[in-house]
């Protein structure tokens, strides 16, 4: 695949073997909608066929994650600053979700000077006075120096991020940070009532609100189809995915995923047999019927696997 000189951009995302029908479906719906910017997935354990089809949709680099006993989003910010990384900006996007028409205006930030970032509203739960406090003493003690008030009333969900390359030294604090703060072990989220409850995405927060270094969240953020309904990125963000269960969350992106699936079917990229049982269209009905009690069932399954 050529890519475009005009493009100014490249995506990064990532996951391990259970998020690589994830990061297919994405790159996919990228495709598909002709956004041809470089692709960079970070993989680990993924089965060669699943490496093999990636590939296959042209411009993706596929990048190997060092051996961790953290989540891989942890390593998000090392994805987002790999020195391979020749656009002018870069955008991070959760493998669990898919582009909603053509979002290539949404990959680019307005302002260099600003991260493109959604914040939550109203501000979460553990967003503190007490998990402030905690944030600001460790963003003085890692980063040299903090904010004495937070620069911001809640905190940002990591899903989607656009950052111009400017910002590669603040990247690597982001990583510093989550070594620093995070457990050794970390899942992807921790303890109810922890300081850095959302892991990599709470020690980015801590860095938004008390790094005199940092650049200012965006106020314009477009991704989530304010600005236009028709493009939008759409995040499962919820258990279980759509490619192992479906749930009544992702259910209203049906339709939209299987157009996707439709398309790596048509092109050859996956046999329609090959495909996980839920993305089948002959399985849809079962599965949109018993799609309330999937995060139910799902957690069984785990802990069956985690067990037996």
């Amino acid at each position: 695949m050529e890519t475009d000189n005009n493009i100014r951009t490249t995506v990064v995302t990532a996951g391990d073997k259970a998020f690589s029908w994830g990061a297919l479906l994405f790159v996919a719906s990228m495709r598909k909608k002709g956004m041809n910017h470089p692709v960079i997935v970070g993989t680990t354990g993924w089965p060669k066929e699943m490496e093999e089809r990636v590939l296959s949709l042209g411009g993706v680099t596929l990048h190997e994650l060092p051996k961790s006993r953290q989540c891989v989003a942890c390593q998000k910010p090392m994805l987002m600053n790999l020195d391979e990384i020749e656009t002018e900006w870069v955008c991070w996007a959760d493998a669990d979700a898919v582009f909603v028409g053509d979002c290539s205006e949404w990959l680019v930030g307005d302002n260099p000077d600003e991260i493109t970032i959604r914040r939550y509203s109203p501000p979460p739960d553990d967003f503190t006075p007490e998990n402030l406090e905690i944030w600001r003493q460790d963003v003085e003690r890692f980063c040299g120096s903090a904010r004495k008030e937070s620069r911001y009333a809640t905190r940002v969900n990591t899903a989607f991020i656009v950052l111009h390359r400017k910002w590669r030294p603040f990247l690597a604090r982001w990583q510093n940070q989550i070594a620093k703060v995070l457990p050794a072990d970390v899942a992807i989220i921790m303890k109810h009532g922890s300081p850095y409850f959302q892991t990599d995405e709470s020690v980015l927060a801590s860095l938004l609100c008390f790094d005199p270094e940092a650049p200012a969240v965006t106020e314009k953020y477009k991704a989530n189809g304010s600005v236009d309904k028709s493009r939008y990125f759409a995040h499962f963000a919820y258990n279980p995915k759509p490619w192992q269960m479906w749930n009544s969350y992702s259910l209203k992106w049906h339709d939209e995923l299987a157009l996707v699936v439709d398309w790596i079917v048509e092109k050859g990229i996956v046999k329609a047999s090959e495909l996980p049982i839920p993305l089948r269209k002959s399985w849809y009905p079962f599965c949109r019927t018993i799609s309330p009690l999937a995060p139910w069932v799902w957690r069984a399954i785990k802990l069956k696997r985690k067990f037996f």
